[in-house]
């Protein structure tokens, strides 16, 4: 398999910065975040907050030629480009598209909405599919493929949730980002029945890990849980399980790696590459 990094993992590197870094760090790829930087400077750099590790929508046309030929010296490849838009929004999904067009990176990705009890998933679905429809069509004209993520929250947040939304749609119109870590969160499915439910839906994979942890208890005396993000080595995702499932349905693509643990960027990604590569070859040999 190829291994990029999602760079919302790199918080305190700039663009320049962080594919330099994991070039040397032996990825094959990186997989930018395209959503607006601090425009101050950052004290505190945060996954979701102040990140420096992204391609700006409001400059992505000077920055993209700058960053492809960066990528391009350092041997990187961009799987995809991982916008923040969602499927009714054409203001932020029309621009990301173009921008992962001119990357060259084949995927962009592009939100379905969260699950909201008081409309009701069957109204989600089906203004969703119809906002989808225009994405698709905005795709084509790029030949970019839009790609939904299975994420807790949203109304795929399992690999059935997703196989049934995209079954709306042909696999070379769109396809499905698989993220086992999420599915700690919600919607965890035994991982070779999910991924076989996908099909030639699956067309990227994130890798990340989460856990439950205890959390405070009811009046009762009964114990509550609540997820949190774990270190790729400790949590609830049984990576050897999901690498065996990968092979097992001849997924050979890539995977792109996302740490939210709070160790040292420099120290915890190198590790996790080790640690998935040895996994992957202790899968083949056992195939």
């Amino acid at each position: 398999m190829k291994y990029s990094v999602f760079t919302v993992c790199l918080p305190e590197y700039t663009p320049p910065d962080a594919a330099q870094a994991l070039a040397k760090w032996g990825f094959d790829g990186v997989e930018w975040r395209f959503t607006e930087r601090p425009t101050q400077p950052v004290s505190q750099p945060s996954f979701w907050g102040a990140n420096l590790a992204a391609i700006d929508p409001r400059f992505w046309e000077k920055e993209i030629p700058e960053v492809r030929k960066l990528c391009r010296r350092l041997g990187l490849k961009t799987p995809s480009l991982a916008s923040y838009a969602g499927c009714h929004e054409p203001q932020k999904y029309e621009p990301a598209i173009e921008a992962a067009a001119a990357l060259g990176a084949p995927l962009v990705r592009v939100n379905v909405p969260g699950y909201d009890p008081k409309i009701g998933y069957a109204k989600l679905l089906k203004t969703a599919v119809k906002n989808y429809e225009k994405v698709v069509k905005y795709a084509a004209r790029f030949k970019v493929r839009p790609v939904a993520e299975i994420h807790m929250g949203n109304i795929i947040a399992s690999a059935a949730g997703a196989t049934r939304f995209c079954s709306h749609f042909s696999p070379r119109e769109m396809g499905v980002i698989h993220d086992a870590g999420n599915m700690v969160y919600e919607g965890y499915e035994q991982y070779q029945m999910g991924l076989e439910m996908l099909g030639r839906y699956l067309a990227h994979v994130h890798l990340k890990n989460a856990r439950w942890e205890p959390a405070a208890g009811t009046p009762e005396g009964a114990v509550s849980y609540r997820p949190t993000w774990a270190t790729l080595k400790n949590g609830f995702v049984d990576f050897e399980a999901l690498f065996k499932a990968l092979l097992a349905i001849g997924y050979d693509g890539w995977v792109s790696l996302e740490d939210f643990s709070a160790a040292p960027t420099a120290a915890k990604l190198p590790d996790d590459l080790a640690y998935l590569k040895a996994v992957e070859k202790r899968c083949k040999a056992a195939k």
